[in-house]
């Protein structure tokens, strides 16, 4: 069987997880990882996302032994016939190969269990288990499995190439096929199908995800059924749930509206929304020339909900700065306000909107509350 061109095969079928496998490249080229022949009646099931591994099957069954010590395979207990053990114990002062291992594995550079992992696998670079892993594996550097049931960390990259259940944290990236559990990384993780917590210090990528997603930065996913956080957010479908992001990017059933408004905090105000009807990013500017002169901009989060055939009902809460219009004696000052709007549509694009509201403003340390209201044309871009 040629392992490489069935590889290259199942990658060009993941469409959309291209990203997907460039974290599980730099994986790969971190452990320098590479495929070789294998018997096809001894390898694992397939799973859903395909990497070759440095690891070789055999014809015979393996044997068991409760012990093996090795400076660096194959000087050791049994030698090269090490691969062909399952040992309760393993101790190697550089690299240990076995067959498998049921207890403890460590190795000051590398570990590896071919036929799988039930126990404790630590390594000062990583651990390799081709088969499946339950129980933890602790890889100074990085830690691959096929199936994983327990705990991955690393101070790089871990990797679940085909069902994972439990939890990966690593220092930079975490990858897996189909988890169900949690991801934290330093950098990012990657999944196809993501069932649980995923959190990235920069971003985040899932074909599906169910659950919470927060990154620093951006996170990417084709469906969401859940809560995405994230300075930016792209997604395909939100299925269930809502993106909280400064940019909301929605690819079915985006939102924009455009809006011009008087109201008693600025005189003209424009404001712009993104995001989906259920849940949307509003950004506000304007101005005030009666009274107080003054500068306005906001940002916020709102929802726009049918209250009938042309109503709709548009609640929303925004957090603004105020500035002098001549930026002189700059202090500060904000506002929290929540508006309670009404929109009626007048034709598909274009609606006008009174919201009445209640805000709360610091200036100079003191607080100060009060009500209000904002007249607007609304113009929805569909």
């Amino acid at each position: 069987m040629n392992i490489k061109k069935d590889c290259s095969h199942r990658i060009s079928k993941m469409h959309g997880n291209k990203y997907y496998f460039i974290l599980i490249s730099l994986f790969c080229c971190a452990t320098n990882i590479s495929a070789q022949e294998t018997n096809e009646k001894d390898v694992p099931a397939k799973p859903a996302v395909y990497i070759p591994i440095n690891i070789k099957t055999y014809e015979q069954a393996p044997q068991k032994f409760p012990l093996h010590i090795c400076s660096m395979y194959p000087l050791g207990i049994h030698g090269q016939q090490s691969k062909n053990h399952i040992y309760n114990f393993s101790f190697s002062l550089l690299v240990g190969i076995v067959r498998g291992i049921n207890g403890l594995q460590i190795s000051g550079l590398y570990s590896q269990a071919p036929d799988g992992f039930n126990g404790l696998q630590i390594a000062g670079t990583g651990g390799n288990s081709a088969g499946r892993l339950k129980g933890v594996q602790i890889g100074g550097v990085t830690n691959y499995t096929v199936k994983m049931r327990g705990l991955q960390t690393a101070g790089f990259a871990n990797a679940a190439a085909d069902n994972a259940m439990g939890v990966q944290i690593s220092g930079v990236v975490n990858g897996a096929g189909n988890i169900k559990g949690v991801q934290i990384a330093g950098v990012g993780s990657a999944a196809q199908n993501m069932d649980g917590i995923q959190i990235g210090g920069l971003s985040n990528l899932a074909q599906n995800m169910t659950g919470l997603q927060i990154s620093g930065i951006y996170n990417r996913i084709d469906t969401l059924k859940g809560v995405s956080i994230s300075i930016a957010s792209f997604a395909d479908t939100i299925a269930k749930g809502f993106s909280l992001s400064l940019a909301n990017i929605v690819k079915q059933g985006y939102y924009i509206e455009w809006e011009i408004s008087f109201a008693d905090y600025a005189n003209v105000a424009l404001s712009y929304r993104m995001g989906t009807p259920k849940f949307y990013t509003v950004y506000t500017t304007g101005a005030r020339f009666i009274g107080d002169n003054y500068w306005i901009s906001g940002v916020g989060f709102g929802n726009r909900t049918p209250a009938g055939s042309r109503f709709n009902f548009q609640p929303e809460l925004v957090f603004s700065l105020l500035f002098p219009t001549n930026f002189k004696n700059v202090q500060n000052v904000n506002e929290t306000r929540l508006k309670l709007g009404i929109a009626f549509r007048i034709s598909e694009i274009i609606s006008i909107s009174l919201a009445p509201s209640v805000y709360m403003k610091y200036e100079n340390k003191q607080k100060t509350t009060g009500m209000g209201a904002n007249l607007g044309l609304k113009i929805i871009k569909k």
